[in-house]
């Protein structure tokens, strides 16, 4: 079934508003028989992302994953530098090793994704999360990573359901690159 969510402002906010419903459900079930963090903070906007705008290059499976793993690897890098794998998270009281986990995670997770060619802003959320001690455990941070899985084959499937011709791994080769000319990488 083809609808054109590019006709009006409400027929894509109705889209947006049921695509992520079901979307979000579906982790929230997993979630809440699992006991484990479906739903965390920056999978709302990788949600946004997918369903506002699912061709662009942000929304392409290759950027979503990739910059979710990039994130999540150097915010726990952050953590293991600065020796807070084990301490309690504590956002109200940033110590010095807490703004450096913060300083370093975020900052290498955005250059690698410029460097890695694989934009995902949220991303930088995820990183955050991560670097702040919020989610620290490994196996928590599987459970991010699964988690951003799942956003995008819920998304692939509803998003080829309603039509819209979304990749299947990489962006579309015509997308434009902020900042840099065509030729340059």
């Amino acid at each position: 079934m083809a609808i054109d969510i590019r006709g009006s402002r409400g027929a894509l906010g109705l889209y947006v508003l049921l695509a992520t419903a079901v979307t979000t459900a579906i982790l929230g079930v997993l979630a809440h028989y699992l006991n484990e963090p479906f739903v965390f903070p920056s999978v709302g906007p990788t949600i946004f992302i997918l369903f506002f705008t699912p061709l662009g290059l942000q929304a392409a499976p290759r950027n979503v994953i990739g910059g979710q793993v990039i994130g999540i690897v150097c915010g726990y890098l952050a953590l293991v530098v600065f020796g807070l794998t084990a301490g309690p998270a504590d956002i109200f009281d940033l110590t010095a090793p807490r703004v450096g986990s913060a300083v370093l995670a975020l900052s290498l997770t955005l250059a690698l994704m410029v460097w890695l060619g694989l934009p995902h802003a949220p991303a930088g959320a995820t990183t955050l999360i991560v670097a702040l001690g919020l989610v620290h455990t490994l196996p928590h941070l599987a459970i991010l990573l699964l988690a951003v899985i799942l956003v995008v084959v819920c998304a692939f499937a509803i998003n080829r359901l309603f039509g819209i011709p979304v990749p299947v791994w990489s962006p579309p080769h015509d997308e434009p690159r902020p900042l840099l000319s065509r030729g340059s990488r």
